[in-house]
C-alpha cells in the first residue's frame, strides 16, 4: 500500500477516533522550580489517564493486528511454510517475524475498513463487530477455496457471486449454520453495547472527509502493478510480493486481502487496432485458405500421432555461457542427437525461472510479449479464469500431463482441466507417479522417473495422444552438493567464484543424468510400432551465472537447447526432419514445428502459427533483463542468426502478419472469441 499517505491518514484517523484534541504541551507544562520527581509523576499519571480514557480504541487497534495475523495463519494448510524450495519456516515465525511488515499493512487495511463503516453509520460497536465478522468470513472463505483449489479468492471470481446459491451448496452445512448462528447472536450484543457503552460520535465533517479519503486510498491499488508508479515502488519496498505464479504462496506472504488487491490491476492485453467481429471473420477466412494450401502436402493427422512436449527443467548447455567451459561434456548424447534431427536454440522469455510461461507458450502458440506488463503469469492470471483456452492438446483424442512434483505450483491442476487434459499425474494426485527414484542427495524425482511414467502412457495409447511432460530433476538450488563426483564437470574460465564453480558442477552433473535418461527413453520409443514424436526443450537457464553481464550477453543467457525427434515408425509413416529456419525458435513455435515434422494437417489457427514460425523472427521479452513472473517488458525480435532486429526493419508483409497474430491472440485471450464463434 502507499504507506506514507496511508500511515498519515490512519494516524490522523486514530487520533480523531480516540479524541486527542488537547495540546501535548499540557503534559509538559511544568514550572522551572518543579521537582523532577513531580514531573515524572505527572507524566505517568497523564499516560495512565489517557490509556484508561481510550482503552476501547487501543483495544480495537490491537484487535485489528490480531485479525491480520489470523488471516495470514489461515492461509496455511500445514504448520510449516516454504516460501522457497530450500527454505522452510514455522508458520508463526514466518508470519510474525519474516512477514511482520505485511501483517501491519493488513492491520491498517482492516482499520480503514472499520473506519469507513464507522463513518457511514456513526455507531462504533456496530461498525467494529460488523467489520470483524466480514473480515473473518472473508478469511474463512479464502481458506475454503484453498482447500478446494489451492489458491485464494481472486478479483476475477467476483462475477461468481451471481451464482451464490450454487456456491453456498459447495460449503459444508455446519459452516453455514455456524455463520447464521453467530450473526443472530451478535445482533443483541450490538444492541446492548450501543445502549450500555455508548461512545462519542464523529462530527459530520469528519465523517464526510473519511468517506472520501478511504475510497481514494483504496483506489490507488488500480496502479499497484504499474511498474513505475509510486504505490508499486513503495509497496515493493515494504515487502509486498505478489508471486503471481503461485497465488497461494502470495496469500501466505501478503495475506489474502493484500493478495486480492495485488490482482486487481491486471490488464490481459491491449486491444489491437481494427479488432471487430468482421475483422476476425476475414482473418479466419484468410488462414483457412492458408491451411488448405499447407494441407495439400501433409499426409497425417494429429489424431493418429503420439506427441510428447517435454519441458526439461533448466536444461541448457553451460558451455554456451560466456566465460564458462566445462572440463567434460555432460550431454554427449543429446549433442550428437541434435546433429541428426530437427534441433537448435530456443530463446527463453526468462532467466532463472518462468517455467510455466514457457509451458504456456508452447501449448498455446501465443507469445508472452504480447500480453500486458501486468499479466506476467498467464497460467494463474488468465487460464484459470477463462472457459475457452485454445491449445494443442485439444487437437488430440486424449491428453495427459505428467509432472513428478507438486501440482499446486502455477495452478496446474486447474490449468490442465481448463486446457482439456484428461489426466494429470503428479505427487498427491489420484493418478499416481510410479517408479519413484531420486539421485544421491537430490530432493527431486529423477528424469528417469519422468520418462518411465511417460513411456507407460505412450504404450497405453490406443490412438493419438498428447503428453505434456514437465520434469523437475534439475530445479534449483544448485549449491547443496546434491550429486556425487560433480567435480567431473568443473568449469574453467576467468572470474569464476566458488559459488558459481560449485553450482555449475552440481547443475552439470544433473544434466549428465538427463542425457542418460533421454538416451534410454528414445531407445525405447524407437522400438514401438506407433508414431511417436518428442519435442524436447529447456525452459530457461539456471540463475547461477551472476558474473555474466546480461546487458552484453542477453541472448546467450536466454538461449536453451531444443530438439524434435520422431521415432522410426513415425519416420516410416511420413514424419521428416526439418532443415529450414530451425536454428533459433521460441516456445510458441513448437506447435507449428511439430505439425511440420509429423507431416500433420492443420486448422486455420495452427496455419497462422505456422506462418509466424516460418516468416517472422523469434519474438521474446527484453533479453537484457531477467524477466521472471514479475512484469513483462517490451517485445524484442531475434533473427535466425541469433541477432536482435528492430520492428521497423520488418517488411510490410511481416508487420501485417505480426498484427494478424496479435489480433488472434487478443481475441482468444482477452476478446470476445469471435474466431471460435465464427
Amino acid at each position: 500500500m502507499l504507506i506514507v499517505i496511508l500511515s498519515n491518514f490512519i494516524i490522523l484517523g486514530i487520533c480523531k477516533l480516540i479524541g486527542i484534541s488537547q495540546k501535548i504541551s499540557n503534559f509538559y507544562d511544568i514550572r522551572a522550580d518543579e521537582e523532577l520527581s513531580q514531573f515524572f509523576y505527572r507524566i505517568t499519571n497523564g499516560i495512565k489517564s489517557w490509556l484508561k480514557a481510550h482503552q476501547v480504541y487501543l483495544a480495537t487497534i490491537a484487535w485489528g493486528y490480531f485479525l491480520a495475523i489470523f488471516s495470514f495463519l489461515m492461509m496455511n494448510t500445514k504448520w510449516t511454510v516454504a516460501p522457497n524450495v530450500d527454505v522452510k519456516y514455522n508458520i508463526f515465525t514466518y508470519t510474525i517475524g519474516v512477514r511482520q511488515a505485511m501483517v501491519l499493512v493488513n492491520a491498517i487495511i482492516f482499520l480503514l475498513f472499520l473506519k469507513f463503516i464507522f463513518s457511514l453509520t456513526n455507531r462504533y460497536w456496530f461498525s467494529t463487530i460488523v467489520a470483524s465478522l466480514l473480515w473473518i468470513i472473508w478469511v474463512v472463505a479464502n481458506r475454503i477455496k484453498i482447500g478446494i483449489r489451492n489458491e485464494p479468492i481472486l478479483p476475477s471470481e467476483l462475477s461468481m457471486i451471481k451464482a451464490w446459491r450454487s456456491l453456498l451448496g459447495m460449503v459444508d452445512g455446519w459452516i453455514l449454520l455456524l455463520v447464521v448462528s453467530v450473526i443472530v447472536i451478535t445482533i443483541p450484543i450490538i444492541y446492548f453495547l450501543e445502549k450500555k457503552y455508548r461512545l462519542p460520535k464523529q462530527k459530520w465533517y469528519s465523517r464526510v472527509a473519511w468517506l472520501i479519503i478511504i475510497p481514494v486510498i483504496f483506489s490507488s491499488v488500480t496502479f499497484l502493478n504499474h511498474e513505475k508508479s509510486v504505490i508499486h515502488i513503495i509497496s515493493g519496498g515494504i515487502g509486498n510480493d505478489p508471486t503471481f505464479y503461485n497465488q497461494l504462496a502470495g496469500a501466505q506472504k501478503n495475506g489474502p486481502t493484500q493478495q486480492f488487491l495485488n490482482n486487481i490491476d491486471v490488464e490481459v492485453m491491449k486491444k489491437p487496432s481494427g479488432y471487430s467481429k468482421e475483422r476476425m471473420q476475414q482473418l479466419k477466412d484468410k488462414y483457412r485458405k492458408v491451411a488448405a494450401d499447407i494441407n495439400k502436402d501433409r499426409v497425417n493427422k494429429f489424431k493418429d500421432q503420439v506427441v510428447i512436449f517435454n519441458l526439461s527443467e533448466s536444461f541448457s548447455d553451460p558451455n554456451r555461457v560466456p566465460g564458462i567451459q566445462l572440463s567434460n561434456d555432460p550431454i554427449p548424447y543429446i549433442r550428437q542427437l541434435k546433429q541428426k534431427t530437427t534441433s537448435g536454440t530456443m530463446i527463453s522469455a526468462g532467466y532463472g525461472g518462468g517455467t510455466a510461461n514457457m509451458e504456456y507458450m508452447s501449448l498455446t502458440g501465443f507469445n508472452l510479449s504480447n500480453f500486458s506488463p501486468t499479466l506476467p503469469t498467464p497460467y494463474t492470471q488468465l487460464v484459470t479464469h477463462r472457459k475457452y483456452n485454445p491449445n494443442i492438446a485439444q487437437s488430440f483424442p486424449e491428453a495427459v500431463a505428467i509432472h513428478p512434483y507438486q501440482g499446486v505450483y502455477y495452478s496446474r491442476t486447474e490449468v490442465y482441466k481448463r486446457f482439456g487434459f484428461d489426466r494429470f499425474y503428479y505427487l498427491g494426485s489420484k493418478y499416481k507417479i510410479k517408479y519413484k527414484k531420486k539421485i544421491d542427495r537430490s530432493p527431486y524425482l529423477s528424469d528417469e522417473t519422468a520418462y518411465k511414467n511417460a513411456l507407460d502412457q505412450v504404450k497405453q495409447a490406443n490412438n493419438g495422444e498428447f503428453i505434456n511432460l514437465v520434469t523437475m530433476q534439475n530445479h534449483f538450488p544448485y549449491d547443496r552438493n546434491y550429486y556425487n563426483n560433480s567435480d567431473k564437470y568443473t568449469p574453467v574460465g576467468e572470474g569464476i567464484d566458488d559459488y558459481t564453480r560449485n553450482a555449475v558442477q552440481d547443475f552439470s552433473t544433473g544434466l549428465s543424468y538427463t542425457d542418460t535418461a533421454v538416451k534410454d527413453f528414445i531407445s525405447k520409443i524407437d522400438k514401438l510400432d506407433k508414431p511417436v514424436t518428442l519435442v524436447f526443450y529447456g525452459d530457461h537457464l539456471p540463475g547461477i551465472y551472476g558474473g555474466v553481464d546480461m546487458t552484453k550477453y542477453g541472448i546467450q543467457l536466454h538461449s536453451t537447447d531444443y530438439f524434435i525427434y520422431s521415432n522410426k515408425y513415425a519416420r516410416e509413416h511420413g514424419a521428416r526432419n526439418l532443415v529450414s529456419k530451425t536454428e533459433y525458435v521460441g516456445p510458441n513455435d513448437f506447435i507449428a514445428l511439430m505439425a511440420k515434422q509429423t507431416n500433420s494437417k492443420v486448422n486455420a489457427y495452427q496455419a497462422l502459427l505456422t506462418e509466424v514460425q516460418e516468416k517472422l523472427p523469434v519474438a521474446t521479452l527484453n533479453t537484457q533483463k531477467s524477466t521472471v513472473n514479475s512484469y513483462n517488458t517490451h517485445t524484442e525480435f531475434v533473427d535466425n542468426n541469433g541477432k536482435i532486429v528492430k520492428y521497423k526493419s520488418l517488411s510490410k508483409k511481416q508487420k501485417q502478419l505480426w498484427e494478424d497474430y496479435k489480433l488472434l491472440q487478443y481475441d482468444m485471450t482477452a476478446g470476445k472469441n469471435y474466431w471460435k464463434n465464427n
